[in-house]
């Protein structure tokens, strides 16, 4: 797992009062020797906030041999991996939380269970399972006070223009949402679960923190939360949390659409993961941080992530985050961005694939590992009763089996209805099995949600990749393609990652090729600067016809004119010389 511990161990600037003694900027992860010894981008470039980096093929060409796609790259892996690791447990921090009587908890560590969603985070990210819970159930609710639903009377195949009203309160809430979480992570900063304690350093429990915690960031996406937690913590953050809290609300604006043309693609997925690496980077992903002198006032873990607290808690993000834009298409018709239709894996997302196959892979790989160890006692079972036959009552066909003595008591059976069952990929193929998993295991909801919305048409047709997908005959082929495919079709694709912005945390190391996207002219032949009509160029002779463009309205044309020649024999009033065609002559 060095790609986890190359990401979530990049040293960033701490939220403390000690942050004003260290302006220095994220460095990038240690796994980036040969582009960290490239310069970070000049404070000027980032003093409004992050900024595009790619504009051109040759930005393009910078990002593919950046730290920052190497980065974005090894997290989106690590997401996947830490569910296939051979630690395939619940680690330290997740394993010292109440004990819970369902059995995806205790028999299956890779099963995502709907009921206890906060299992496997942090404070800082129970708040945002929070906040996109609030999102989720509230905004788009036409019967709730808070609601924004469609507006039916539009008709048009894509795009709903309350989308637009939609990202604004998104905007406008953004704030109360990221200041929550930090808080929150502050708040329990000397907290630290350990694989022994189930509590904290002050007794409370931490199925309180984290339900606390989720509350909070409910309240701070809902219309009263958001405004009061802005006017409370203007005053309470220094400009270094200023700028953090800019950069992570940059990245969490993208992550939904795009307000203006109404869409929704995997660069926008792309950003909500931006917004998560970045998240863990600054230590959210951890219960407790520590900031010292002997650090330089750098942020950093007590508890560090293990690889399996990230992907259990990126699934766990993930499902809500899914509920938010799965609302956010099929309610606002949102157009896919950059599509390829039925040629392509599915019309929105990419990522969620990946996690659901390692999912997959992960359950595979359990019951593999339950089955040698099944095995294993069952042999030892036989060996300590052949050893203890000698202390048993000598063979008597007339005595009952009842009156032997038993040594061993019964081996318990799980009570998982699917750990016996082994799924390949065709699985998907089977509704029942759909229906009945698709809250636990992520590729099920997807596969669930295409035939949802797209019920009248056979899946070969509305999906066939997928459909070629499901004839593969293991899960780990399937993940390491959905692997390279997202590296391939999207982190390598120019019309994609052109919209990425990129700031302190996430940092662009080469100069971009321009300072601002270009602007689109404001005016043309037909409207002059002033209002007035222009002429083109080839439209009036004399020697200054070439100046024209600069010309404006009438005065312009007229000084135009009185340089021309006079007349034309035609008496053409523009001046212009009569004109032949070349074989009329």
């Amino acid at each position: 797992m060095d790609d986890i511990s190359a990401v979530c161990n990049v040293k960033v600037q701490s939220q403390t009062a000690t942050q004003d003694e260290n302006p220095d900027a994220a460095a990038p992860p240690s796994g980036a020797a040969a582009s960290s010894s490239s310069p970070l981008p000049t404070p000027e470039t980032n003093s409004s906030g992050p900024q595009r980096y790619i504009y051109t093929q040759t930005d393009m060409e910078h990002f593919k041999h950046s730290s920052a796609r190497k980065e974005l790259l090894s997290f989106v892996s690590a997401m996947g991996k830490g569910l296939t690791s051979k630690e395939n447990t619940v680690d330290n921090q997740t394993s010292s939380s109440t004990p819970s009587t369902s059995p995806f908890s205790t028999t299956t560590p890779h099963c995502y269970n709907p009921n206890q969603p906060l299992q496997h985070l942090s404070p800082a990210l129970a708040s945002l399972h929070g906040s996109l819970t609030c999102m989720s159930t509230t905004w788009m609710d036409g019967n709730h006070s808070d609601g924004l639903p469609p507006d039916r009377k539009v008709k048009a195949r894509f795009g709903n223009p309350v989308f637009r009203t939609w990202h604004e309160r998104l905007v406008n809430r953004s704030y109360g949402i990221v200041n929550c979480l930090m808080d929150c992570r502050v708040s329990y900063n000397n907290v630290c679960v350990g694989e022994s304690s189930n509590t904290g350093v002050d007794g409370t429990s931490k199925e309180y923190i984290l339900k606390e915690c989720f509350e909070k960031g409910y309240e701070a996406a809902s219309s009263e939360g958001s405004s009061k937690l802005q006017a409370i913590n203007n005053n309470n953050t220094s400009p270094k949390e200023e700028e953090i809290i800019a950069e992570l609300r940059a990245y969490l604006h993208d992550s939904f659409g795009h307000p203006i043309r109404i869409d929704y693609g995997t660069g926008h997925e792309s950003s909500f993961i931006v917004f998560l690496l970045s998240l863990c980077k600054i230590g959210c992903f951890s219960w407790g941080s520590s900031t010292s002198a002997e650090s330089g006032g750098i942020a950093q873990s007590k508890c560090s992530p293990s690889p399996q607290s990230i992907s259990l808690a990126s699934l766990s993000l993930f499902h809500a985050y899914l509920n938010v834009t799965r609302g956010l298409q099929r309610d606002y018709m949102l157009e896919p961005a950059g599509s390829h239709g039925v040629w392509g894996l599915d019309d929105y997302h990419c990522v969620p694939f990946y996690l659901g196959a390692c999912q997959m892979m992960a359950r595979e790989q359990w019951q593999q590992e339950r089955q040698k160890q099944t095995q294993k006692k069952k042999q030892q079972l036989k060996v300590e009763k052949e050893e203890s036959e000698g202390d048993l009552i000598p063979t008597n066909p007339y005595l009952p089996d009842a009156a032997l003595p038993s040594s061993t008591t019964p081996t318990p059976l799980d009570t998982h209805n699917d750990i016996l069952e082994h799924w390949n990929p065709s699985i998907i193929h089977t509704k029942q099995t759909l229906e009945a998993h698709r809250q636990t295991y992520l590729y099920f909801s997807c596969i669930h949600f295409i035939q949802k919305i797209k019920p009248n048409v056979p899946f070969f047709e509305s999906s066939p990749m997928l459909n070629d997908i499901s004839s593969i005959g293991s899960w780990s082929k399937v993940a390491s393609g959905l692997l390279r495919l997202y590296e391939g079709e999207v982190l390598d694709k120019m019309p994609v990652v052109q919209h990425f912005v990129f700031g302190k945390i996430f940092a662009a190391n080469w100069t971009p090729s321009r300072k601002a996207p270009l602007e689109a002219p404001k005016w043309t032949f037909i409207n002059g600067p002033g209002g007035d009509e222009c002429i083109a160029p080839w439209a009036i002779s004399g020697n200054n016809a070439v100046g024209v463009v600069g010309a404006v309205g009438s005065a312009g044309l007229q000084r135009q004119r009185s340089s021309s020649n006079g007349s034309s024999a035609s008496g053409d009033p523009r001046g212009m010389a009569p004109t032949r065609a070349p074989w009329a002559t």
